[in-house]
C-alpha cells in the first residue's frame, strides 16, 4: 500500500493519501499535487488539503499504459513519460 503525504517545515503531518498501488511518479504546482501510479492511474491532488481534484486510468489509443514520469509544462500542460517509451502531451483540468 502506498500514498502521499505532505509535511510543514517542522516535520508534523499536513495531510496524508492513501493508495492501494505505489506511486512511479510525481510532479507538483503550486495548487495541484500530480501522481502517477505502476496501476496505470493518475490522480491530481488539491495541494493544500490533499483531496482529489480528478482521477483518471491512462490510455493511449484506448490501451492502458503507464506513466514513468510527469512534469508539469507552461500553458497548463503535464508530459507524461509512459513506460513504452512515449511522451504525452496532456491538457490539465482545473
Amino acid at each position: 500500500m502506498g500514498g502521499r503525504v505532505r509535511r510543514s517545515l517542522n516535520g508534523a503531518v499536513q495531510w496524508q493519501y492513501r493508495t492501494d498501488h505505489p506511486a512511479t511518479a510525481l510532479d507538483a504546482d503550486e495548487d495541484t499535487v500530480y501522481v502517477a501510479y505502476n496501476s496505470g492511474a493518475l490522480t491530481a491532488l488539491d495541494a493544500g488539503n490533499g483531496s482529489v481534484r480528478w482521477h483518471t486510468e491512462l490510455e493511449v489509443g484506448g490501451a492502458p499504459t503507464t506513466a514513468l514520469s510527469l512534469a508539469v509544462a507552461p500553458q497548463g500542460h503535464l508530459l507524461v513519460g509512459t513506460v513504452d517509451g512515449r511522451i504525452l502531451e496532456c491538457s490539465l483540468r482545473r
